[in-house]
């Protein structure tokens, strides 16, 4: 159980930006760092809400057809290795698989034809993102075997009325996050392996969650944002 014993209201819009993979915080508290798990990553982080608690997998979002297509859209081109002549196509192939990556079909149709797909819910370690507000929990990480209190960022989410702002206002305000990943050695940091890849941060608000609760926002800890 999560216990709440005071919420601090600050700016909205106010920005931080997320640690990234092999920072001394993220290694210690959630072990994110190549040596620990073995491969390379995208910069996932994961996300926390009051109902469900952490995942990123058994936790997920539906997003729908008519948002696919706007993911799709999202996509810009770019240069880059084994770049080929449907690069949206090549970029959304790793984007979006069974399993295993920022968004996943299971066992259900491609992407190019399903109905929906599912979003792993993760924040994407280097970019932006907005803080709603800083609330006090008592709940414990990955690297962590007992739950304290900590200070928790309530992240502001893209909407579905979000779609009508321009890809920079979207970076700029930390609504859409950039696909970086963690590379060896040492946890380089750097694009996808297809390129600048992008996606919207989502918002529980707009689209339905996984399971029966449904969740009203995401969090982090604040330690695991810097100022900027």
């Amino acid at each position: 159980m999560t216990v709440q014993i005071s919420i601090t209201r600050i700016e909205t819009h106010n920005l931080f930006r997320l640690r990234k993979w092999g920072d001394p915080v993220l290694v210690q508290q959630a072990g994110l760092d190549v040596n620990i798990v073995g491969t390379t990553n995208f910069q996932a982080i994961g996300l926390y809400n009051r109902e469900t608690g952490w995942g990123g997998v058994t936790n997920y979002l539906r997003i729908p057809r008519a948002d696919i297509d706007k993911l799709i859209a999202l996509q810009v081109e770019d240069d880059y290795q084994d770049k080929v002549q449907d690069w949206r196509s090549q970029k959304m192939n790793w984007l979006c698989k069974e399993r295993g990556t920022i968004y996943f079909t299971g066992d259900g149709p491609e992407w190019k034809t399903a109905q929906e797909i599912k979003w792993g819910t993760i924040a994407l370690g280097g970019n932006l993102v907005a803080v709603e507000s800083v609330e006090d929990m008592l709940i414990s990480t990955r690297g962590e075997t007992q739950k304290r209190w900590r200070q928790m960022a309530r992240l502001v989410g893209f909407r579905k009325s979000d779609w009508d702002l321009s890809l920079n206002e979207l970076l700029e305000r930390g609504l859409v996050h950039r696909c970086y990943c963690a590379y060896f050695p040492n946890n380089t940091f750097g694009d996808s392996p297809k390129g600048i890849i992008y996606s919207p941060f989502w918002s529980p608000l707009d689209w339905d969650f996984a399971g029966v609760l449904q969740p009203l926002a995401f969090y982090v800890p604040m330690d695991w944002l810097i100022q900027i």
